[in-house]
């Protein structure tokens, strides 16, 4: 049926329908604000037959009439007017020709109130788009700019349509996006304020210029003074949030109660009970918050890099168990201050954990690992050989004909040599992790050599048995097996049987993270028993 008497029936076309959408899909909640007699709405339904819940708006009773027998939700009549608390994902429209303009900039208008994102496709007169004398029109040009809108231009759309005419149309697709929400709150955060940076600068300076160089300084205290507000700010928004939950929950179970019916009511249900938020849900976010700002603020990468996998599993099991603190700037000064302190403990734990993988062997088919002690108190303790075997579980390493490259060896090959060269590198920091092929199977640098065999083992070789008396020095004095400061101070025939064990060390320094005013690096020293008869133990910094 032709309603010829009104100015503004157009009835779409499938064919221009098909073209507005160019491909994309509709789903959702859908708002038809032009309805007519419903022929977009037919399109939508024959083209995605998924379940679609799809609001209409006109103003015409007759069309009214005939939409609502067909079972099309109605819910105005003058589009322009239109205020609702439902949440689109979709406005399709073709809006009349004479008033196209304000119905787009109604669209983007609620669109723009909507908490989640909404897309537009709109069939729009050409004529709208392209003589913007209007500050109305403007204004939607403007708009359409700003949402990145998508504009194309049909000729002859409506010139074999059901009712004709010649006019050329504009379509458009526009997506009205919520992702400046998360932006706008980050932006209201007081960053860096002279309060706030004062105390910064009294809690968390001093322990901070153990820990960077005095270049990095101001950098870093600005990088925690940050991740301390964005903390505060999102463990605001985390309560609040459950506290607006929590109240709208009680508020739906009170007008259930007011406005029961017998035994029920019809308000009952509006939020299912397994979708509540609960406070153990925010006490689970919150916990999440935290941990990951703890990992932000003490930002020990730098330091992990210097550790073998061992030694980084202790270390995030302190930084772990850190995380149940509050994030505050008193508690950021304790814990880098304790981590400064434990850095030299660290450091020896890295080595000694590469130490015991591989003495650890020492019972097994892989005794020629290490060697003992000849004399003093004990037998039982022991060194790392020069030549050791390590056993990998795997029975063959990856295609060893194509792999002539050190970083593209077996992962577990690669994670042992490495462990080992970071302990080395904790002693002399110019050994190079760097490797030399010299086949599929055999890798060396200047200070080891390792071949792997298809039985599933290892040999390494150390060439610098210097080095290695000093990374056996530092782990005997460790585990106290080797003679005590005084012992070495006092009884000659102990400073003789450190000198005959480990021979001519010198100084064994052991290296330290970055400290503030020294330069990149300390050391802490273990003067050699060798030289001097002195405990190999690290002197505080």
């Amino acid at each position: 049926m032709i309603f010829t008497d009104n100015k503004d029936f157009y009835p779409t076309p499938r064919e221009l329908f098909v073209k507005l959408l160019d491909g994309n899909r509709i789903s959702g909640r859908i708002l038809e604000p032009s309805a007519g007699r419903g022929d977009m709405i037919r399109h939508i339904r024959e083209k995605f037959r998924s379940e679609l819940k799809i609001d209409a708006i006109e103003n015409d009773p007759r069309l009214v009439s005939a939409l609502m027998g067909e079972g099309i939700s109605v819910v105005w009549d003058d589009f322009l007017t239109y205020e609702t608390f439902k949440e689109y994902d979709f406005i399709v429209m073709n809006p009349p020709f004479s008033n196209g303009v304000d119905h787009v900039l109604k669209a983007l208008e609620l669109a723009e109130k909507q908490l989640s994102q909404c897309e537009i496709f709109a069939i729009l007169n050409k004529e709208t788009i392209d003589n913007a004398f209007s500050a109305k029109r403007q204004e939607l040009l403007r708009k359409l700019s700003e949402y990145g809108a998508e504009i194309r231009y049909v000729s002859g759309a409506f010139s074999q349509a059901e009712r004709k005419t010649d006019v050329e149309v504009a379509l458009i697709h526009a997506k009205v996006e919520k992702a400046g929400a998360g932006k706008s709150i980050y932006d209201s955060i007081p960053f860096f304020s002279a309060s706030r940076r004062k105390e910064a600068d009294e809690e968390v300076g001093a322990a901070l210029s153990t820990y960077v160089k005095p270049s990095e300084l101001r950098a870093k205290m600005n990088d925690i003074e940050r991740l301390v507000l964005e903390y505060e700010t999102a463990c605001r928004l985390a309560k609040d949030t459950y506290k607006a939950i929590r109240a709208k929950s009680s508020l739906f179970g009170y007008i259930a109660q007011v406005n029961r019916r017998e035994r029920v009511s019809p308000l009952s249900m509006i939020t299912p009970y397994n979708k509540e938020f609960s406070a153990n849900d925010l006490s689970e976010e919150l916990d999440r918050l935290r941990r990951g700002y703890w990992e932000l603020i003490l930002d020990t990468d730098e330091f992990r890099k210097v550790l073998t996998n061992e030694a980084i599993k202790k270390l995030n099991r302190q930084i772990e168990a850190a995380g149940n603190m509050e994030i505050n700037l008193v508690n950021i000064r304790m814990l880098l201050m304790a981590l400064v302190a434990n850095q030299r403990e660290i450091l020896t734990d890295s080595i000694v954990a590469i130490f015991q993988k591989i003495t650890d062997r020492h019972m097994t088919s892989y005794s020629g690992n290490v060697h003992y002690y000849n004399g003093w108190k004990t037998n039982s303790s022991y060194k790392i050989n020069k030549k050791i075997v390590i056993p990998i579980k795997y029975s063959h390493f990856d295609s060893w004909d194509f792999k002539e490259d050190y970083s593209r060896i077996n992962h577990d090959v690669r994670q042992w040599i490495n462990d080992i060269v970071k302990a080395f590198q904790l002693i002399d920091p110019n050994v190079s992790g760097e490797f030399t092929a010299l086949s599929s199977q055999e890798f060396e640098n200047e200070w080891l050599r390792f071949k792997m065999f298809a039985k599933g083992t290892i040999h390494v070789w150390f060439k610098d048995e210097r080095l290695l008396a000093k990374l056996n020095y530092i782990c005997g004095s460790h585990f106290g097996w080797l003679p005590s400061e005084g012992e070495q101070r006092e009884n000659p025939e102990a400073r003789e049987w450190v000198a005959r064990e480990f021979g001519d060390m010198g100084d064994v320094e052991l290296l330290r993270v970055r400290s503030g005013g020294k330069g990149t690096e300390e050391t802490g020293r273990l003067p050699s028993g060798a030289s001097d008869g002195l405990t190999p133990e690290l002197e505080a910094a």
